[in-house]
Formats: C-alpha cells, sequence, structure tokens
C-alpha cells in the first residue's frame, strides 16, 4: 500500500507542467524513505512471527515431554512378574487392604497388569513393565496424584494446611508419586497427615519385607504360603 502511494505520486508529478514542485524535486527521496519503512514493518512483523513460532515449537516440546512422563508405555502381561510391600498410612491409622473387596482371584480379577490377592494386603503383584503405583490404585477405583489419595469410596486426602501427602520408596522420600514404576522386592509408604518424622519412620518400619518371599529371591525367609497362586514366574489370575 505505501509503495502503490508513493508510485502514484511519482507518476502525478512526472505529468505535472511548469514549475517543479516538491514532490517533483524530492520524490526519489520520499520513495527511498518509504521503501526502507516497508522493509522495516515487514522485518517488525517477521521478527514477531519468529518469535511466535519459537514460542509454539517450545511449548510443543514441553507438551510431549509431559505427555510422554505421565503416559509411560505399558509391557504386555507377563513379561515381568514383580512384588512390591506396601503400606497407606491415613491421619496415622494403616488402612486395611486386607479385604476380599480388594482381592483378585481366579474368578475375579480387578487388573491383569496388577493386583493383590490370597488376602495379602501388603504385596502388590506386578505383570507388566510401565506399571505405576498410580495405574495399581486406579485398578481398586482409587485415585491418587502429588495433592490428593482419593479412597473407591471417593473419601479425599488432599494437601491442607499441616496436612499432606508423602511418598516414600525403599526409605527415602519421593515426589514421583502416582508415576512411580514400581519395582521388585521396593518398599512403599504413602502417608497422609501432620505425622512427626519420628512418626514416619514407625510407619516406615511397619512397612513389611514379603516381597521377596513371592519373588523367591529371600528363601532364608521361607517359601511362600502354600494357598499363594502367584509366585516366582507364574500366575493363575486370568
Amino acid at each position: 500500500m505505501i509503495v502503490g502511494l508513493l508510485l502514484l505520486l511519482l507518476l502525478t508529478s512526472v505529468s505535472a507542467q511548469g514549475e517543479q514542485s516538491f514532490w517533483q524535486k524530492y520524490d526519489w527521496y520520499i520513495i527511498g524513505a518509504g521503501a526502507v519503512l516497508l522493509v522495516y514493518v515487514l522485518f517488525k512483523i517477521t521478527k514477531k512471527l519468529v518469535i511466535l513460532g519459537l514460542l509454539l515449537v517450545a511449548v510443543a516440546i514441553v507438551v510431549n515431554m509431559f505427555l510422554v512422563q505421565n503416559n509411560q508405555e505399558v509391557g504386555v502381561v507377563g513379561d515381568i512378574h514383580y512384588h512390591a510391600d506396601f503400606a497407606i498410612y491415613l491421619n496415622g491409622q494403616r488402612y486395611n487392604f486386607f479385604q476380599e473387596k480388594y482381592m483378585s482371584t481366579q474368578n475375579k480379577s480387578f487388573s491383569n497388569f496388577a493386583h493383590l490377592h490370597d488376602l495379602k494386603g501388603n504385596i502388590i503383584h506386578k505383570h507388566a513393565s510401565g506399571i505405576t503405583l498410580g495405574f495399581f490404585l486406579d485398578t481398586l477405583e482409587m485415585k491418587l496424584d502429588q495433592r490428593c489419595l482419593v479412597l473407591d469410596d471417593g473419601t479425599p486426602y488432599c494437601n491442607e494446611g499441616s496436612k499432606e501427602l508423602k511418598f516414600y520408596v525403599n526409605g527415602k522420600q519421593n515426589d514421583e508419586f502416582d508415576r512411580y514404576d514400581i519395582q521388585d522386592e521396593d518398599k512403599i509408604l504413602l502417608s497422609y497427615g501432620d505425622e512427626t518424622p519420628e512418626e514416619i519412620q514407625k510407619q516406615l518400619a511397619a512397612v513389611t519385607d514379603e516381597a521377596c518371599v513371592y519373588s523367591l529371591k529371600c528363601p532364608e525367609k521361607g517359601a511362600p504360603p502354600e494357598e499363594a497362586t502367584c509366585v516366582g514366574e507364574t500366575c493363575e489370575v486370568e
């Protein structure tokens, strides 16, 4: 538009008769200045577009990293067979997972990927790679993230005031919570409340160490119970 206007002025000045007008004297200067202005404007627009493009690329990279992190690929059932000890404490009381409603049996399985059975509410059985603590709890219709644990009856336990969720793996505090990929012979503690460090240590000490028995890696501690349906590399739960 700017160049068109300047060209129109130039043609007008060339066709004029008589004494030279202001435009006739300075038309090329004006055109040159207009061209410089146009280049400047285009540069500014292009620069903004480049910056916007770079920002969009950065956002896409961050979103992709987040999705990869939170959607870890799950393997096929049977590619591994891990066992982990775990406990959940809510306001100082250990939650009771030793209930029939949380048990998988030959006739009822919450998930082929991870489950509890044999009335052992302290041993997680994991049958595929990539299974996280959040995935396991989700099979029991519970929800977990860094802020809240929601039980299967809908009761929430969320960070509020001095009460907060704390997550420990093998005695060390961990910030992965639902994203933690359960490993063989892990000792996992999820605790909610305002416990003192001493009380947390008691809870950590209360997490059992029976997973190795089911993984057949500590024969000195004895063999799994005869009624156990899921030991070593085999599992009858369908």
